[in-house]
């Protein structure tokens, strides 16, 4: 009687599983099909799976783990227990047909442990397989060069060294623009027109006519005055010669005179008297020369003739 009791109690219990709309599933004990999805640039592990670790930001790191080795006799994961730098153990859902991330506040070296597990969450079994490490090395600086052109001398991986602001060099220098003004080319000197008191002269600054370029030197020869006017700019000059008497009563009170005198050379004046004894008179000689198309005064001389 028992024995014919146990089909029907199987059939009433299918019955009722169709009518209220139950399944009944059991455990899966057979493998779980293989289908790694392969990741770019992983590295496939001991235990089986591919993992890569990339720097998100300047203080995190992300882990992506990929895979579906077998982690328990002929069955694939569901899940991964992982620690970093051996520290708490954590457990995050990993199935054969994605891929599981794992974020790491990190911004140094670190070294990332995990095993895969069947079943997860309230289903965590203790059927595991073996543990790898990921070792994670920040990748280097980028250096910049040459580093005096840049805002720093290197950059984190995967950013871009930043120039540094060019400043626009003076007018007339060969360097349109540099770092700074003194990285700029030096501006090529004046050049003065003839006759300046020097061929040329520093970027910026102005010419000059010559200055202080007349000396007077009057020496008695015989009853007369010899005037020696010498000039030593390179501008022919037109001097004015005036003597005036201080002392005395002869002769007379004024004598003027020009003379032309050449560039680099002088110019004499010898159609005057000496003065008479007890008769003194001052000398004064002006020069004027063509420079630059105006009229300047090169230089002046005096001298004191005592008869």
């Amino acid at each position: 009687m028992i024995k014919k009791r146990i089909p029907r109690l199987c059939t009433i219990l299918a019955a009722a599983a169709f009518i209220f709309g139950l399944t009944l599933v059991a455990p899966p004990d057979t493998p779980t099909p293989l289908s790694p999805i392969p990741i770019a640039s992983a590295e496939p592990m001991g235990n089986g799976y591919d993992a890569t670790c990339t720097k998100a930001n300047d203080n995190q790191v992300t882990c992506v783990i990929a895979g579906c080795p077998r982690v328990h006799e002929d069955l694939a994961g569901d899940s991964i227990n992982f620690r970093i730098n051996g520290g708490k153990q954590d457990n995050i859902s990993k199935s054969c047909n994605n891929t599981t991330t794992v974020p790491v506040n990190a911004s140094g070296p670190f070294t990332l442990s995990f095993q895969g597990c069947r079943g997860t969450g309230l289903f965590d079994t203790n059927e595991c397989g073996n543990w790898s490490d990921y070792k994670y090395t920040p990748p280097a600086n980028v250096k910049c060069n040459p580093p005096e052109n840049f805002e720093q001398a290197e950059v984190p991986a995967g950013q871009q060294c930043v120039a540094k602001k060019m400043v626009k060099c003076p007018d007339g220098s060969p360097t349109v623009e540099a770092l700074s003004l003194d990285k700029c080319a030096p501006v090529p000197p004046k050049q003065c027109p003839p006759g300046s008191a020097s061929a040329e002269v520093p970027a910026g600054q102005q010419c000059a006519a010559p200055t202080n370029a007349v000396s007077m030197n009057i020496t008695r020869e015989g009853m007369n005055a010899n005037v020696a006017v010498t000039n030593k700019s390179a501008l022919p000059a037109e001097c004015a010669y005036t003597a005036t008497r201080t002392s005395g009563l002869l002769g007379p009170a004024n004598v003027n005179r020009n003379v032309s005198v050449p560039a680099n050379g002088t110019g004499n004046i010898t159609d005057m008297l000496w003065p008479a004894p007890l008769v003194s008179y001052q000398a004064k000689v002006s020069c004027t020369a063509t420079y630059d198309g105006k009229q300047v005064t090169i230089g002046e001389s005096t001298q004191n003739v005592q008869g």
